[in-house]
C-alpha cells in the first residue's frame, strides 16, 4: 500500500493529515454571501440539483451541491454590463467559491497553489495572490475559488467583498485572463485519461482495496476531472482526505497541467462507509 494511504487510513495518527491544496470538492458550501445583487433565477437543466435550507430570520438560501455551475445560453445572451458576483464559502471554512454570471476560465481550469504559479500565466490569480490571506486560487468556468493561506477562517465576509471587487475589476479590463500557451500545453483529453486511469489501476484503487474502496474516473472536460467513490470510500469520512492528500496529489503529478478535480459521489447514500466517523488525529 502507497505510503500516503497509510497515513490517510491508518488509526493511529498522531498528528492531523496536512492540506497539500485546495482544490474545490464537490460539497455543500455555507450560506451564500453576495458580493453584488443576485441575478435573478434561472432554470439550470444540466446543473445539479439544489436542496432548500432555512436560515436565521425563516429565509431560505438554495446549497449547491457542486462546485461547478452550468450556466445556460439564453442567460448567456442576457448578461448586463454589471458583472455579477455571489461568494459561498464552504463548511470548514477553508475555502471560497465565487459563482460569476459569465464565464472566467471557458472549456478549461487552472490551479495556482502558490503566486509564482500565476505569475506572467494568469493575471486574475496575480490580482488575488496580493490579497493579504489568499492562499491558492482555482479557475473553472464561471467559478473562481480561493483557499485561505491560514488553513481556515470563521468570516469571510470582509475578504470575500475585496475578492469580489477584484475580480470586478480585473475582468472588466478585457485582457487576457491566462496566456495562450497555458491552453496550448494541456495534453489531450485521451492523453490525460490514460496517464490517470494508470494511475488508479497501478496505484492508487489497489491501495484503498484493503478499505474495500474504490476510484472511478467517470469523464474529463478539457483539463477538468471527474471522479465517484465505491464501497468503503462511499459515505466514508475520510473521503475528503483521501480526495486532497492522496488523489489530487498522483493525479496533478501525472499530468501537471489539469485543473480541478471533483467528486460526484453521492456519500449520502452510502450504505457501508469505512470510517462512519473521523478518527481522532485524522482531523
Amino acid at each position: 500500500m502507497p505510503s500516503w494511504f497509510k497515513k490517510v487510513f491508518n488509526n493511529d495518527v498522531a498528528k492531523p493529515a496536512p492540506r497539500p491544496e485546495s482544490a474545490p470538492v464537490a460539497t455543500a458550501p455555507e450560506p451564500a454571501i453576495a458580493t453584488a445583487p443576485e441575478p435573478e433565477p434561472s432554470a439550470q437543466p444540466e446543473a445539479p440539483e439544489p436542496s432548500i435550507t432555512e436560515i436565521e430570520g425563516g429565509a431560505k438560501i438554495r446549497k449547491l451541491l457542486s462546485g461547478h455551475i452550468v450556466i445556460p445560453e439564453e442567460e448567456r445572451l442576457s448578461w448586463s454590463e454589471e458583472i455579477r458576483i455571489k461568494a459561498c464559502p464552504d463548511e470548514e471554512g477553508a475555502t471560497c467559491t465565487f459563482m460569476l454570471d459569465r464565464p472566467v476560465l471557458e472549456g478549461l481550469s487552472a490551479w495556482f497553489p502558490e503566486k509564482i504559479w500565476a505569475k506572467d500565466v494568469c493575471s486574475l490569480a496575480e490580482t488575488l495572490f496580493k490579497i493579504k490571506g489568499v492562499g491558492s486560487v482555482m479557475l473553472h468556468d464561471t467559478t473562481v475559488t480561493v483557499a485561505y493561506a491560514k488553513g481556515r477562517i470563521d468570516d469571510w465576509k470582509a475578504l470575500a467583498e475585496e475578492i469580489g471587487t477584484a475580480i470586478r475589476e480585473q475582468l472588466k479590463t478585457d485582457a487576457p485572463v491566462i496566456i495562450e500557451e497555458f491552453r496550448e500545453g494541456v495534453p489531450p483529453q485521451d492523453e490525460i485519461r490514460q496517464k490517470l486511469q494508470s494511475c488508479l489501476d497501478m496505484e492508487i484503487n489497489p491501495g484503498i482495496a484493503s478499505h474495500s474502496g474504490v476510484i472511478t474516473l467517470e469523464r474529463i472536460d478539457g483539463n477538468t476531472i471527474y471522479i465517484t467513490m465505491g464501497g468503503g470510500c462511499q459515505g466514508c469520512a475520510a473521503s475528503t482526505i483521501t480526495l486532497r492528500n492522496g488523489i489530487h496529489t498522483v493525479f496533478r503529478k501525472a499530468v501537471p497541467q489539469i485543473g480541478a478535480i471533483y467528486d460526484e459521489t453521492d456519500h449520502a447514500s452510502g450504505t457501508n462507509p469505512y470510517f462512519k466517523e473521523l478518527p481522532a488525529g485524522m482531523a
